[in-house]
């Protein structure tokens, strides 16, 4: 296996491993938020660190034999923006939860779904905006040879459309898997002393 398939499964391990310490101590619905916003975001860290500082080198030829190449509708850089969208949606409810002067989610589970995902799905946009502009600037300002077809070599942040649905899309099933991690981990009925 490669370093990269060994991130994803790291992360994999790690989450499901809160998510069941979480349900066996039993404890508060915002502490277990809490614990899952803050371990999720750790990881969410790591892997963006790992991907951009020490799998890239530039995206151009970095591919994973089980991940996949960094570029692409697949690959580490999908895996990056789905826990991204765990992470976030994590967070908007741990906030939400935490200062509920400055909740934006309604009481209704399916309107508190689709505000989380529209959140969710606007970070991921900004995200890709951000992306864009740092392309235009290097290529049509800055002039930088990010290109080179003979070679094939493509050192853009969106090298193609396909990528950046892609993330899209990998940061939306992150806010669906959040959503459900979410709920699944409500507690009812709280032990007398966990309070």
């Amino acid at each position: 296996m490669d370093i990269p398939a060994y991130i994803c499964l790291t992360f994999a391990l790690l989450f499901i491993v809160s998510l069941i310490v979480v349900k066996k101590i039993r404890v508060p619905f915002t502490r277990a938020h809490s614990i899952l916003m803050c371990s999720t975001s750790v990881l969410w860290i790591a892997t963006v660190a790992f991907g951009e500082f020490v799998y890239t080198a530039g995206n151009a030829g970095s591919c994973s034999k089980y991940v996949g190449c960094l570029t692409g509708f697949t690959g580490f850089d999908a895996f990056e923006h789905l826990v991204f969208g765990i992470a976030a949606t994590l967070f908007i409810i741990w906030f939400s939860e935490r200062f509920t002067r400055y909740s934006v989610l309604p009481e209704k589970i399916w309107k508190k779904v689709l505000v989380i995902i529209a959140l969710v799905a606007l970070l991921s946009v900004a995200w890709e905006i951000v992306e864009c502009i740092h392309d235009a600037v290097r290529l049509d300002i800055l002039h930088q040879p990010l290109r080179n077809i003979r070679l094939q070599i493509n050192l853009l942040d969106q090298p193609t459309n396909l990528d950046t649905m892609g993330d899209l899309i990998a940061s939306f099933v992150g806010s669906l898997v959040g959503v459900f991690v979410s709920q699944s981990t409500t507690v009812t009925d709280v032990p007398s002393g966990a309070q």
